[in-house]
């Protein structure tokens, strides 16, 4: 199957590219009208940056605490340090090329408790549990970039989605007949769902986290002195995400988020604002991924 492997080889190589000339093209506006916001750069102070990581990381908490419930079927205090060191752990996975590569590294951080596809099938479920509120968020508000009627049917299109993926996540149990054709990784579908009221606690969980990125966000633009409507700008924040997460060869959606979120921005906050905001979230996200990976990777050799 040589071929099957150069197909993966290229499709990894393109993932890069595309996400790397995606990237360069909003550092382009950005460099080119970098006199349009280069005063609000400078007035940017150190408070703002420690406000937005302190949300970005309060926001891999959330995730890391519903993936922990998610996981255990109920709160369970022994394991819920082991549980947050293992979501850090798996977070720099979603840089690689292909998103599936963070649930192969979760499937292998949880070997020994549990077969890597039981694992694998829980990731799948909590990132479609996931989407579904990002797209529901997307959904609050049009892109200013269309037109009103096209702008309230992708309102509308992306709240059927979240409702469509929502139940996909929470779905208990598959036909036998198509759960037989699933994917090999996927075999274990029907098992290890955790109750009603344990689901409803992750997707809370979930809302909260987002509401952190939300905050992030705010933090940012209020350090720059910009003002956006908080629903556009949640939006926006979300419809970039899912572009992200839709371009699946691109590792964690450089480039393409950054080319989602400049769209939406450009037309209230004009083209170099909106350039210069994308590159600076990225950076943002990035830093408090980053230290949140770092941490566990140090606090797990510590507790080792």
């Amino acid at each position: 199957m040589r071929w099957a492997e150069a197909l993966r080889r290229g499709g990894r190589a393109a993932g890069w590219l595309l996400g790397l000339a995606a990237l360069a093209l909003v550092a382009q506006q950005a460099w080119t009208r970098r006199a349009q916001w280069w005063p609000l750069w400078q007035r940017l102070d150190a408070g703002d940056l420690v406000l937005t990581l302190a949300a970005c990381l309060a926001m891999q908490l959330a995730f890391g605490l519903a993936w922990h419930l998610f996981a255990r079927g109920r709160w369970t205090p022994q394991q819920l340090y082991p549980d947050l060191l293992r979501w850090g752990q798996s977070l720099p996975a979603k840089y690689l090329p292909g998103k599936i590569w963070q649930g192969v590294a979760r499937s292998a951080l949880y070997a020994d408790e549990r077969r890597p596809t039981l694992t694998f099938v829980l990731f799948v479920r909590e990132q479609l549990l996931s989407l579904g509120i990002c797209a529901a968020i997307a959904a609050t508000a049009a892109p200013a970039a269309l037109p009103p009627r096209l702008g309230a049917a992708l309102q509308l299109a992306l709240l059927a989605f979240a409702v469509a993926i929502s139940a996909a996540a929470i779905w208990r149990r598959l036909p036998a007949a198509l759960a037989a054709r699933l994917p090999a990784p996927l075999a274990g579908w029907n098992q290890g769902l955790p109750s009603r009221a344990v689901l409803a606690r992750v997707w809370l969980l979930q809302w909260l986290a987002y509401a952190a990125m939300v905050a992030a966000f705010a933090a940012l633009l209020a350090g720059f002195g910009l003002r956006i409507g908080l629903a556009q700008a949640a939006s926006a924040l979300c419809l970039a995400g899912l572009a992200g997460v839709v371009a699946i060869l691109v590792p964690a959606g450089l480039g393409v988020r950054e080319a989602g979120l400049f769209w939406c921005l450009a037309p209230l906050v004009g083209a170099g604002n909106a350039a210069m905001l994308a590159l600076a979230w990225r950076l943002a996200i990035t830093a408090g991924e980053a230290t949140f990976a770092l941490l566990s990777f140090v606090m797990g050799a510590l507790r080792r």
